[in-house]
């Protein structure tokens, strides 16, 4: 069952909005998967009956009307706690929502729960959540990727048809293809990052999880607009419209095999990323592979700039105002640094000290420049590549689902599988993760340049109407 067909239902009468509602609350509190941190069963239920008697009263339904939707808990609904998977802001709710959250209550969606995540997303794994690990549906021996690994679960086990993630460097592909559904990184700006929990402001972007295509493009739509309390924010509405794409004499460009990205690839990754790349030339498409010179460099680029940016971001952290503070200090300083020290998890310390080192003025923030000119090249590169080819393919992630208990004493692990994914973010371009095969699998990327998610979009529709 997708969106449409549900809501459908709904207005039928054939399913009741509050009956499905105490359902899906039943499913999220008897999760085995640690998916969730916080859900509000009065306020699910309130908002369940206050659907319905519109329902009963005859007046204009939303798109979304019924539909229980979860969202990653770095993403602000002031009903329920946000607490960033993190001691410091445990029973911190906030007092405003995020403008993606007020667009999907205005076409009548139910915010059904807050998602599980590495703390303050700061991680590809949920093993730095404050609250515990987040395990793979599939196998629960497995991670379920990170830092959305709870959207992505709720959705992969069916207790939701859709799902609010962020992605700064794969935080919702890579838990997409770890579960096997689709993930769906938005061109930088089309999604609005008002009342988003900031890790790196100029990689973030609000991100989506589905099973169907078509409930994809439908929550694209309405999670995206023009917003004024966000200044990167799109200044026009933008088209998600459903479009037949005919891969048929399209160039599309596939890195080649001998880059860096794919170094460590596992074998049944690979095979699964054959398959499809079999599959899109049986569809016409002329696949042409290309050389990035840059790109070998897009994780260590990652690195230096998002820890610059977690450094300046977590520094409102000061206990002060608001979050974690220690029960005893002896000094203002004393307070600071023990109650930042309690409050945040050791990956989190480790990333801000990183970026506190890169932007130090002894040294002229030489490396965080240095950084900064190799994104450049990076973007400039891929956006040369879009003059001659229409889309770019990769793996999403070049290994499978790794068991928990796996990169437990290599801090920098998290970095490792993301390279494809990593690009994208640094050019604010647009991506989408589609399953290839059933169960745990590799998972095919759809690249597009900036504001070519239309596009992706529909290449991935045609991609999973030609797999049936």
């Amino acid at each position: 069952m997708n969106i449409e067909n549900l809501v459908d239902k709904f207005k039928s009468g054939e399913i009741s909005v509050i009956d499905y509602t105490k359902e899906t609350l039943e499913a999220i509190k008897n999760d085995p998967h640690n998916a969730y941190i916080s859900f509000d069963e009065e306020d699910s239920i309130k908002r369940a009956e206050y659907l319905n008697e519109k329902l009963q009263k005859g007046e204009e339904l939303g798109s979304l009307f019924g539909v229980p939707i979860s969202v990653k808990d770095n993403i602000s609904y002031k009903n329920m706690r946000m607490t960033c998977a993190s001691k410091m802001l445990e029973n911190f709710t906030p007092i405003y929502n995020a403008t993606v959250v007020e667009n999907l209550l205005a076409e009548d969606a139910i915010i059904i729960a807050k998602t599980n995540m590495d703390e303050f997303a700061m991680g590809a794994s949920s093993k730095t959540s404050y609250f515990g690990v987040v395990t793979n549906n599939l196998d629960t021996n497995l991670i379920a990727g990170g830092s959305s690994s709870g959207s992505a679960v709720s959705v992969s086990k069916g207790d939701v048809l859709v799902s609010l993630g962020t992605d700064t460097g794969g935080s919702v592909r890579g838990p997409a293809s770890y579960t096997n559904i689709l993930g769906y990184k938005p061109t930088y700006g089309i999604m609005s990052r008002y009342g988003v929990v900031s890790m790196s402001n100029t990689l973030d972007q609000v991100s989506l999880f589905a099973n169907d295509i078509d409930d994809m493009r439908l929550l694209a739509s309405i999670t995206s607009s023009p917003d004024e309390h966000d200044m990167t924010a799109i200044l026009e509405e933008y088209d998600f419209g459903k479009e037949d794409y005919d891969f048929n004499g399209k160039n599309i460009a596939v890195i080649k095999a001998d880059s860096e990205l794919y170094q460590s690839i596992d074998e049944t990754v690979k095979e699964d990323y054959q398959r499809a790349i079999d599959r899109i030339k049986d569809m016409g498409a002329n696949l042409t592979e290309v050389d990035l010179k840059y790109a070998k460099f897009a994780n260590p680029v990652y690195n230096v700039v998002m820890s610059c940016e977690v450094s300046s971001n977590m520094s409102r952290y000061d206990s002060i105002r608001y979050g974690h503070q220690t029960e005893s200090y002896d000094s203002l300083e004393d307070l600071f640094t023990k109650s930042r020290s309690e409050g945040l998890g050791e990956e989190v310390q480790r990333r801000i000290a990183l970026g506190t080192m890169y932007l130090s003025a002894a040294d002229d923030q030489r490396i965080y420049k240095k950084g900064l000119q190799l994104r450049t090249l990076i973007k400039e590169e891929l956006e040369k590549l879009f003059e001659d080819y229409d889309l770019i393919i990769t793996p999403t992630t070049i290994n499978l689902p790794p068991k928990i208990e796996v990169g437990d004493d290599d801090p920098l692990s998290d970095f490792k599988a993301d390279g494809f994914n990593v690009i994208v973010n640094l050019a604010g371009m647009c991506g989408i993760s589609v399953p290839v095969r059933e169960g745990i699998s590799g998972s095919v990327q759809f690249i597009g340049n900036r504001f070519e998610d239309k596009k992706i979009i529909n290449a991935a529709d045609k991609f999973l109407r030609e797999a049936k």
